[in-house]
């Protein structure tokens, strides 16, 4: 499979002063813009967070400072658990994507986990969006949610980079409206 261009992975263009344009009129042209903006508060939600150690209340906390501020749902109903281990098989879970739906993952691992690494697939096997970090609390996308051109079913893996130990995991979804 092509690795696909920026735009297709649901990037916005940059604007004159290096930001990141919010999708105008010229979006409804050019079906490959992104529906919504980069960067401000998809980053400032996170950045004050402290993990406290207990993985479920850290997620909750995480996942309520992110997902309604930028007018986000939980999607899973309860979080996703699993075990990862560095040098291991990624743990895969379903996301079933809808086209006019963008989605950002959330996940925290136990600190015997210093670097977990989720990825989300397309049907077909190729990477669409993953986190850009080395902790243990990644966030898929860390400057925006990633939104699918078409339904699909996604795999969301889970992987640990370096370590061992339990991980929780929650898809957060928003609604934006897509031209044909």
């Amino acid at each position: 499979m092509p690795k696909l261009p920026p735009s297709m992975l649901g990037e916005a263009p940059a604007d004159a002063d290096g930001g990141v344009a919010e999708a105008g009129p010229a979006a409804h042209e050019d079906p490959l813009a992104s529906p919504v903006r980069v960067g401000g508060p998809w980053i400032r939600c996170y950045g004050n967070f402290r993990l406290e150690g207990d993985l479920r209340k850290d997620l909750t906390r995480l996942t309520m400072l992110c997902g309604p501020e930028n007018g986000m749902r939980r999607l899973t109903k309860e979080p996703v658990e699993a075990e990862v281990a560095e040098g291991g098989a990624p743990v895969p879970f379903p996301l079933e994507a809808k086209k006019g739906e963008c989605y950002r993952i959330f996940a925290i691992a136990e600190p015997t986990v210093s670097d977990l690494d989720v990825v989300v697939r397309s049907s077909r096997g190729a990477s669409i969006a993953a986190d850009h970090g080395e902790d243990r609390w990644p966030i898929v996308q860390p400057d925006r949610p990633f939104c699918p051109l078409e339904d699909d079913t996604l795999a969301v893996e889970l992987a640990a980079r370096r370590g061992k130990g339990k991980v929780v995991a929650e898809v957060w979804a928003l609604r934006v409206s897509m031209s044909d």
